[in-house]
């Protein structure tokens, strides 16, 4: 099905109207207080503090929904009817001051996306740039943001930032680096030349977002982690190109009822903005939402929050390592008190808060591309004993895996491996998870199982023995001509399937860190480092994943790990 959102259809009482998003916005910021910890513009961090996440007393307020809104710059004009001015923008910026809002970054917008808090009277300031409107932003925008201490995501179109400052008014890189290190931006993608994603193939939007993905970090020093459609123009296979090119989310317009984004959004592929556009005529009501002025729009796409007391420490990278199952106890006696939250919202929340006690050796996790992600997950059961490593595949999209193995009475996993190399830890090691399963008895596992029984020949469920590792793949292709991303062409058939889609060298690099890892503290030996299809009758993570043998096939690869 395609879904196609033109810019900002603004709906006013009795007409509508479609903006043009013609250039990217800018990333979120964040109110600069004292509590307030801000991301570094040049390093893939998990918000560590926010006043949210700061244990007091007293209970706090908590998003549950929060407005993601859309500038372009302070003079934009759509139409008479459409349009913005500089005066409407600085007394917009001074509204969310005198209200104490917080400006989310990129990556508080993430964690928000994964089920983290963030302050109750929280919003997102997005900027779509694709224009020479240098000036404006320099004498209007940034100052606004460095006044109050906020911060804004710029969604970029690359081909129209200069490489040279001081041409036509355009917006160049070096001013780009400057206003993120000074933290009132993070730079993210709006694409290359702001092409209609609905008019492109698969191949061609993966080629514009990942190139201008590449563009952003070269120039900047960091991989962008957000994404807006130009023209606010979609499929749903523009969301799965945009996912697997390593994106955390992305941002489009008028796409549903409810513009509000809320925590855990199952949308964040395709999260809606509002507009906080006026004219002249009606101004300080504004265009959308039945005039209400810009104060009662936040109010009504941010109104509800979670109060809860925090008692738990912020999340942060999981760099340092802990004895194998330490705390194990501890963190299965919290999750029964998470699963007794009726509320579906309130177990979300204090399910994130849990902390997940890291075995990875510091020297392992100095290799990785980007810090390991907690996402706890309660499905679990006491009394791990790792003998062997299961590896999986997901066979579905990173973000579809994590809400699953988050929701109660559910499968999980220790850990998950995005195609990116980004790794999400869900449960401690010494915890079982429910990756692979002989349902309570030995005959619905496989005869020659490897690890189905312990050393002295007892059956013992696998997942007890075992450190499950999935990969975020989608295993055989149905069609693969018509597939835009890495394929396997297997000429032995092996599970009765010609093609599927192939593994990336980041995600494989990571997989080879962390299995490493665990192998030497656990003393496992290669050949119980094992694919799904070696304990039930699966086929996951199928002949692409060789694991310990050199593959055949198209193209053909050494093995991925040697002894």
């Amino acid at each position: 099905m395609i879904v196609r959102i033109f810019a900002g259809c603004l709906i006013a009482a009795s007409s509508v109207s479609c903006v043009s998003g013609s250039s990217p916005s800018p990333s979120p910021t964040v109110t600069i207080t004292p509590s307030v910890s801000t991301p570094s513009a040049t390093a893939t961090v998990i918000p560590t503090a926010t006043p949210s996440l700061t244990p007091t007393p007293t209970a706090q307020s908590f998003a549950v929904r929060l407005p993601v809104i859309e500038y372009h710059h302070s003079t934009y004009r759509f139409s008479d009817t459409v349009m913005m001015t500089t005066p409407w923008f600085q007394s917009q910026m001074d509204w969310l001051a005198d209200n104490g809002y917080t400006t989310l970054t990129a990556e508080q917008l993430a964690f928000f996306l994964d089920g983290g808090s963030v302050p109750a009277r929280s919003v997102a300031l997005t900027f779509d740039i694709g224009t020479a409107q240098r000036s404006d932003y320099a004498e209007n925008i940034l100052p606004a943001l460095r006044r109050h201490g906020f911060h804004a995501l710029f969604f970029v179109v690359t081909g129209v930032i200069a490489d040279s400052c001081g041409m036509e008014n355009k917006i160049c890189w070096e001013d780009l680096r400057e206003w993120a290190g000074e933290g009132l931006i993070s730079v993210e993608s709006h694409g290359v030349s702001h092409p209609d994603y609905t008019a492109l193939t698969s191949d061609e939007q993966r080629w514009d977002a990942q190139t201008a993905r590449g563009i952003i970090a070269d120039k900047t020093g960091r991989s962008p982690i957000a994404f807006a459609y130009p023209y606010d123009s979609y499929t749903e296979g523009a969301q799965r190109v945009i996912e697997s090119i390593g994106y955390r989310f992305a941002v489009a317009g008028n796409t549903r009822d409810d513009r509000a984004v809320r925590l855990s959004d199952p949308s964040r592929y395709a999260l809606p903005r509002v507009y906080p556009y006026s004219n002249a005529e009606i101004y300080p009501r504004m265009h959308a939402l039945a005039g209400r002025t810009f104060g009662e729009m936040i109010g009504f796409y941010g109104e509800s929050a979670l109060p809860v007391t925090p008692t738990a420490p912020p999340p942060t990278p999981l760099a340092t390592a802990t004895p194998p199952g330490a705390d194990a106890d501890a963190y299965f006696r919290s999750c029964q008190t998470v699963d007794r939250a009726t509320d579906p919202t309130q177990r979300l929340y204090a399910l994130n808060q849990l902390p997940i006690p890291s075995s990875l050796r510091a020297a392992a996790a100095s290799q990785l591309a980007f810090p390991v992600i907690r996402k706890p997950s309660c499905n679990v059961a006491r009394g791990n004993e790792p003998r062997g490593i299961i590896l999986h595949a997901t066979r579905g999209t990173l973000a579809a895996t994590l809400s699953q193995f988050q929701r109660p009475l559910a499968t999980s996993a220790h850990y998950v491996i995005d195609r990116t190399g980004q790794i999400y830890q869900l449960a401690p090691e010494g915890l079982g998870t429910y990756h692979a399963s002989c349902g309570g008895s030995r005959s619905v596992c496989r005869a020659d199982c490897p690890l189905c029984e312990n050393t002295a020949g007892a059956f013992v469920e696998p997942y007890l023995q075992s450190i499950g590792i999935e990969l975020v793949n989608d295993g055989q292709l149905v069609a693969p001509k018509t597939y835009a991303g890495l394929i396997y062409e297997d000429y032995l058939m092996s599970f009765g399937y010609r093609y599927w889609e192939d593994y990336p060298e980041a995600q494989l690099q990571a997989l080879r860190i962390l299995v490493n890892d665990i192998r030497a503290r656990y003393g496992i030996p290669l050949e119980l480092v094992v694919g799904h299809y070696r304990v039930n009758e699966k086929t996951d993570p199928g002949p692409a994943l060789n694991i310990s043998w050199y593959r055949t096939g198209n193209p053909p690869r050494g093995p991925i790990f040697t002894e």
